[in-house]
């Protein structure tokens, strides 16, 4: 029984690839069809991931900004400092003393020798101590805000806390991010539906030249196992060597574009971003055009089965 179905793959196999050969342009056609489905794929997972390193920049530049009293002890604003880093919701707090805050504004400032002098005839540190705090997620700013406001154990030291002056800013660049995240999913879906669906009708196309071929096949009593069988094979070939096109494409594609993004996102590069994920990204393409292949076969060959 082994033997049999071993001997009987063996044969299926054979069919498929001779097909592969004898109808080269059409199956070169599919192949083609289908290495456009996995391209704009590509694409859209590299807009996705250029989309959210720019949204995780663009967020990286908002904070929330505490100063305190002139008076304030520094003991007091460490330990205000630390109570903050225990939250979830914080990502990270950095503390900035007078005495370094007014050493960062005077080099900020070195080459404006009017602004110095001020500083200099003032005759005292006209600056605040401050906390920066950043979010895990920008729309935690909000509970981040509230906790300091409703924390009396550090009222008495805090001079302002910057957050209503950014709130507004805050609030729509969340719903810019949530907005442009929703845009990629829906692109992306779309894409891929309309990939496969041109897919299919590619295969289907493909199968129609051999409506004879499986009548032929029925009239002789082979089962249907035996007569899918090829055309599912064929099916996973091309869809294969689709996903090897497709690499072999989308490698120098990314060495091409990465400069041009990069003017754009200096801390970003595409390329490096794909060699990074180049197994996941391989493994996803072949899952993606094999099952494009095979699934497509075995949905158009149904309707030459029936009875």
């Amino acid at each position: 029984m082994k033997r049999l179905i071993v001997t009987n793959f063996k044969r299926v196999s054979k069919s498929a690839i001779k097909d592969l050969t004898r109808n080269l342009w059409l199956n070169m056609a599919t192949v083609i069809i289908v290495v456009i489905a996995l391209f704009t794929i590509t694409t859209m997972l590299a807009i996705d991931a250029v989309g959210n390193h720019a949204l995780l920049s663009l967020q990286e530049k908002i904070d929330i900004s505490i100063q305190f009293d002139d008076d304030a002890e520094e003991y007091k604003i460490l330990e205000f400092k630390k109570d903050l880093e225990n939250l979830e919701e914080v990502k990270s707090v950095s503390y900035i003393s007078k005495e370094q805050a007014l050493i960062n504004f005077r080099e900020t400032h070195k080459d404006n020798a009017y602004v110095n002098q001020s500083i200099d005839e003032l005759g005292e540190n006209p600056l605040f101590a401050v906390l920066n705090l950043k979010s895990a997620q920008i729309t935690q700013y909000s509970a981040i805000n509230e906790y300091i406001l409703g924390n009396d154990n550090y009222q008495d030291i805090i001079e302002k806390v910057n957050y209503k002056e950014n709130e507004k800013a805050i609030e729509n660049l969340s719903k810019i991010l949530a907005t442009i995240k929703d845009g990629i999913f829906a692109l992306t879906v779309l894409f891929i539906f309309i990939s496969i669906l041109i897919a299919f009708n590619t295969i289907r196309l493909a199968l129609y030249s051999h409506k004879m071929e499986i009548e032929i096949m029925r009239l002789v009593g082979a089962s249907n196992w035996y007569i899918r069988m090829p055309f599912v094979i064929e099916g996973a070939i091309l869809g294969a060597i689709s996903c090897l096109i497709t690499l072999a494409i989308i490698s120098p594609a990314a060495v091409y574009v990465s400069p041009r993004i990069t003017q754009f996102l200096p801390e970003f590069d595409l390329y490096i971003y794909f060699m990074d994920n180049f197994l996941s990204i391989s493994a996803l393409l072949a899952l993606i055009g094999i099952g494009m292949g095979v699934f497509s076969s075995l949905i158009a060959i149904r309707r030459y089965l029936k009875a």
